[in-house]
């Protein structure tokens, strides 16, 4: 039985050798070469332990064909659809009221904050602007427009969580 296993053992590393240099064709990077041999190798020996593979080197160069392509189609960048591809669709009456019943409370809830924090939220949420940036322009620390942050939040939170768990 271990001769059985030593000579599966030589066709495996002949096997391998075989794939890294049809991986390294398909992909310039000598670790990610590695990594997708690796990876191929243990998805054909957990699916040898699952049921019998009749071609083991064929199926392997198959794992490693489909593990590139998923590596490239992860690389490629997304394109988000424009307007004149695909043109937005209209909310509902009732998405349009909820929308606005939101917006409405998360305006009332702003209110309610003082003028200072509610403006270092406003600048940090919707003008995108980063804390060190906020705390140059407000002449504050920049530990002080994280104390601003944390406060605004707790408190839309307590105002708006029951508008989250309705939507849910």
């Amino acid at each position: 039985m271990q001769a059985a296993s030593e000579s599966e053992d030589g066709a495996f590393d002949s096997y391998r050798a075989a794939l890294r240099a049809f991986v390294a064709r398909r992909v310039d990077d000598a670790a990610e070469v590695e990594d997708l041999v690796q990876e191929a190798c243990a998805r054909l020996v957990a699916s040898a332990r699952e049921r019998t593979v009749d071609e083991p080197q064929a199926y392997l160069f198959r794992i490693a064909a489909n593990l590139i392509a998923d590596r490239h189609r992860r690389a490629l960048p997304v394109v988000p659809l424009g307007p004149e591809i695909h043109p937005p669709v209209r909310p509902s009456q009732e998405d349009r009221r909820c929308v606005a019943d939101l917006q409405a409370a998360l305006e009332a809830a702003l209110e309610e904050l003082s003028p200072r924090c509610r403006e270092v939220f406003v600048m940090r949420r919707f003008d995108e602007r980063g804390t060190g940036e906020i705390a140059r322009e407000l002449g504050i620390s920049p530990r002080m427009v994280q104390k601003h942050l944390n406060h605004a939040v707790a408190h839309l939170y307590d105002r708006l969580a029951h508008l989250m768990e309705r939507g849910a």
